[in-house]
């Protein structure tokens, strides 16, 4: 939904499927924001809508975003859950999950274990 309303295609999905804002095409309408199922949209400081972008530039190197590699729980996983062999698809696998607001339409992709 966030994708769809925004006047300006500065919410777009990126290779890879995660959800990204650029800034410098956002007008800063907010509907993206209002128009969230997961609530996590907000508007910067600076005037554009921002949300997590699971630290893309990492990503790209082929590291893990930071949170993951910073969790002191070692409870969050992030990777390709279409190759069987990454521990995220084992995990999925094995263990019961759940995401949030299917309903929406967005095929999440951020899985909560259950």
């Amino acid at each position: 939904p966030c994708v769809r309303c925004c006047p300006t295609d500065a919410s777009f999905v990126a290779e890879g499927g995660i959800v990204m804002v650029e800034p410098s095409k956002c007008i800063g309408c907010g509907a993206c924001v209002e128009s969230c199922p997961y609530d996590v949209r907000f508007m910067h400081p600076e005037g554009y809508a921002a949300k997590c972008t699971f630290c893309s530039h990492r990503v790209k190197e082929g590291k893990d975003p930071a949170c993951v590699d910073v969790c002191p729980t070692n409870c969050l996983y992030f990777g390709d859950i279409d190759d069987p062999k990454t521990e995220i698809a084992q995990i999925l696998k094995k263990r019961k999950w759940h995401t949030l607001a299917p309903e929406a339409g967005t095929k999440p992709q951020v899985y909560y274990l259950t």
